[in-house]
């Protein structure tokens, strides 16, 4: 194999960890190298002993689907792959023989159905409860698999798996950033991370509303100032953003009010973030946590509802009256939104109360406002 094809196996390898392109290229370059029809990688399941294609370069679906489906528990290669050590090749021409490839239906079913002669493959990951192939199958009516094939692709064997580890890891990353993120969607809050410059790191949906408020403008610019998009905070918060991400004395949690034209208001709490991760350094400037509650803001009632009926045994109406009263309204003005009198409201608030043991109006929205803290929109 020439030295730049080599060079270009290796390095889409790892580019190929972030791109899935640069991945298939190098499967296609492996493919060449062997002078394969395929290139796959192979995944045995340990637990449920089934093999399985997991990748496969120019997919061909209904062969995926005919291997995985049923060809998997007839492949021959099962007996001499479980003796493998890492980085050993099984070839079927030497390892299962010419002979006994010729009578097996897996090879006249499956292989000579697809248009496909030999098998070779090397384990290149075995875990306690996986291992993986790169799987190569040469095309009907070309010589089998030898040894001297499976010697010629031995330097990519350590790269491949090397690229398989952080792809597998950087996926593991990535599904905990989209798992992270749900979670970040279900606060009934606004949450955002800033740095000290201003630029947002991170924020929920709740979160972006408020950047636009709180960041509009760079520093010195007239949208430094307390007053934007119609809304007022009672103190600057490029103030609180600086003191928060203070390298000396990071103040340790800061509070402002919000108000709007239209008399909506929100509270808007301002802490510290240091520098967490492995990397960071003392020099590193702590980020800012800014969470924003709109006031009247209530928990979600479809979910809630369901909760507070089975921990407490509230009843609907009971269930409509305490989240209507999270709103952190009266009770008079909750009677008048839920059409009920004064004295059936009075009647089932002392229900809620004793049912949840809160006792008053504050200890409840409290209570309510815990309760509903994850679990997102109705």
């Amino acid at each position: 194999m020439e030295e730049e094809v080599m060079h270009q196996t290796i390095r889409g390898l790892y580019e190929g960890i972030l791109d899935e392109a640069a991945w298939q290229s190098s499967l296609a370059l492996l493919r060449d190298a062997s002078e394969s029809m395929h290139a796959a990688l192979v995944e045995f399941d340990a637990l449920s002993q089934r093999l399985r294609v997991s990748e496969i370069h120019a997919l061909n679906q209904e062969l995926v689907d005919a291997y995985n489906d049923h060809y998997q528990a007839e492949d021959p290669s099962r007996t001499y792959t479980r003796q493998m050590a890492v980085g050993d090749w099984y070839i079927d021409s030497r390892d299962l023989g010419l002979a006994n490839m010729s009578r097996l239906p897996f090879y006249s079913e499956f292989m000579h159905g697809f248009n496909l002669s030999s098998v070779m493959g090397c384990l290149v990951e075995r875990k306690p409860h996986r291992e993986i192939y790169l799987s190569l199958q040469k095309p009907l009516g070309q010589q089998p698999f030898h040894a001297d094939d499976a010697r010629r692709l031995g330097w990519a064997i350590p790269h491949l798996r090397q690229a398989l580890s952080l792809r597998e890891r950087t996926l593991d990353v990535t599904m905990l950033g989209e798992l992270s993120a749900q979670v970040l969607e279900r606060l009934p809050f606004g949450l955002i991370v800033v740095a000290p410059d201003g630029k947002v790191l991170l924020s929920n949906a709740r979160g972006e509303h408020w950047v636009r408020r709180l960041l509009p403008g760079k520093q010195g610019e007239p949208g430094a100032r307390a007053c934007h998009d119609d809304w007022c905070l009672s103190r600057p918060f490029r103030e609180m953003l600086a003191a928060a991400c203070s390298p000396e004395a990071a103040m340790p949690a800061q509070a402002a009010h919000a108000r709007d034209d239209s008399g909506h208001s929100a509270s808007v709490i301002v802490l510290p973030l240091p520098p967490a991760h492995r990397l960071a350094s003392r020099w590193q400037r702590p980020a800012a946590l800014v969470a924003v509650r709109e006031v009247g803001a209530a928990p979600p009632q479809p979910l809630l509802a369901g909760v507070l009926r089975e921990l407490y045994g509230l009843t609907a109406s009971e269930v409509r009256l305490a989240t209507v009263l999270t709103a952190g309204i009266g009770l008079p003005e909750a009677c008048a939104r839920l059409g009920i009198r004064h004295e059936t409201a009075r009647s089932q608030l002392k229900a809620i109360f004793n049912k949840t043991e809160t006792g008053s109006q504050a200890s409840l929205a409290h209570l309510l406002s815990e309760l509903g803290a994850c679990m997102g929109p109705g």
